[in-house]
């Protein structure tokens, strides 16, 4: 499970920012949401706007920085091992010290848990009132964050964008600073939040599961006329005359006693198969055709099937 914290100061527009994410990525994660109050606000609106498959939890009456902590490392063990998803995004309060956050998850991660670069929304209108009433922690949500995403920026001029930003890499100076409306993103640019470990560097993800549908096809006394007409057979199947073939082997009647063949990663061999052996082979790959095989080997249809194999990594 991977898990992004998405923090910035009161009302810079995280929630809204969450919801543009669910939209916009490809991927589906599930969010804690921490709300300081007894009674949790933004937690059901995140559940009703972000739609079907995402699955909000909420942790009240405290801040998951300090007071509440341990029941914040208990809670994302708890959705890693009840929910098991691949993607965790932590919404922390706003009046949440995010280096101490970080440091919460840092004692919980091991090799099922791995924790992502921060992102931190900056409040373009407003960061001045709140850099000046409240240093400390608005200072501490830029330094710990990975990448800066400056929200309500639509209508700053170049200078007042490039000031903003100046501030930005005066406490962050590594930060990836988002100056643009996030909504403009491309999907390739939301996903890449998911990919970014916590020192910054590029994670490697695992190659998507795919299903893979296969059939099965079972003669019974094969023949042919001669080792020639089974070379060619072969050859036949290695040219994708009978569709997509990908594993085949039997004893066949060649006429002067059986041939075992073998057909595997794109090469052939035949050997000698022992008299007493009957005469029977087997094909698997995709839609293979039993009726145009049993044609051609002269064989009556043993048993034939399809299957899907469980999801795998291709």
């Amino acid at each position: 499970m991977k898990v992004l914290v998405v923090s910035g100061f009161l009302g810079a527009g995280k929630t809204t920012f969450i919801t543009e994410m669910a939209r916009s990525c490809r991927r589906k994660f599930v969010v804690m949401e921490n709300e300081m109050g007894a009674v949790g606000v933004d937690g059901g609106f995140l559940s009703s706007s972000l739609g079907e498959g995402i699955e909000v939890w909420e942790l009240t009456q405290g801040c998951i920085c300090c007071s509440m902590k341990s029941d914040f490392a208990s809670s994302v063990l708890t959705i890693e091992n009840a929910l098991q998803p691949d993607y965790l995004l932590v919404e922390p309060t706003g009046v949440g010290m995010l280096s101490r956050i970080m440091d919460n998850l840092s004692k919980i991660a091991y090799e099922r848990i791995e924790i992502l670069s921060p992102i931190t929304i900056l409040d373009s209108l407003n960061f001045r009132q709140h850099l000046t009433e409240f240093p400390e922690l608005f200072t501490d949500q830029l330094s710990a964050a990975g990448t800066v995403v400056l929200s309500k920026a639509e209508n700053l001029s170049p200078e007042e964008k490039n000031i903003l930003e100046n501030l930005v890499k005066s406490y962050a100076p590594s930060a990836e600073i988002v100056s643009q409306p996030y909504t403009l993103q491309s999907a390739d640019w939301w996903d890449q939040l998911w990919l970014k470990g916590a020192d910054g560097s590029l994670i490697k993800e695992n190659p998507p599961e795919v299903s893979l549908d296969l059939s099965v096809a079972s003669l019974a006394k094969p023949k042919l006329l001669s080792l020639a007409a089974l070379v060619m057979f072969l050859e036949d199947i290695l040219r994708g005359k009978f569709g997509n073939i990908v594993r085949a082997k039997g004893n066949i009647d060649t006429g002067n006693g059986l041939l075992r063949f073998d057909v595997a990663g794109g090469q052939y061999c035949i050997s000698g198969a022992d008299e007493e052996k009957e005469a029977k082979a087997v094909f698997i790959g995709k839609g293979v055709p039993t009726k145009i095989l049993c044609e051609v080997l002269n064989a009556r249809e043993a048993g034939s099937q399809s299957f899907t194999l469980e999801p795998f990594a291709g």
